[in-house]
């Protein structure tokens, strides 16, 4: 059976952490598929949230769920 795909926040997205969190999402894909990843963070953490959004659009270009897993921030 075929597993609905979700939709994901992260708050805190701008966080050290969130390469780590979209890294698990990449190699756990088939069980829980993934449609938009959106992170989420305080205005101060904005430029860093800039930074770790454009390195997980890269980890996700690179990956074969490209099509179908978009991070948003």
């Amino acid at each position: 059976m075929a597993k609905r795909p979700v939709k994901i926040a992260t708050i805190g997205g701008g966080s050290s952490y969130t390469p780590e969190l979209v890294e698990g999402f990449i190699k756990r894909y088939d069980e829980l598929p993934i449609k938009e990843l959106w992170l989420v963070d305080i205005e101060e953490g904005k430029e860093k949230l800039e930074i770790v959004g454009a390195m997980a659009q890269r980890m996700v270009k690179g990956c074969s769920y490209d099509d179908s897993f978009n991070i948003r921030s």
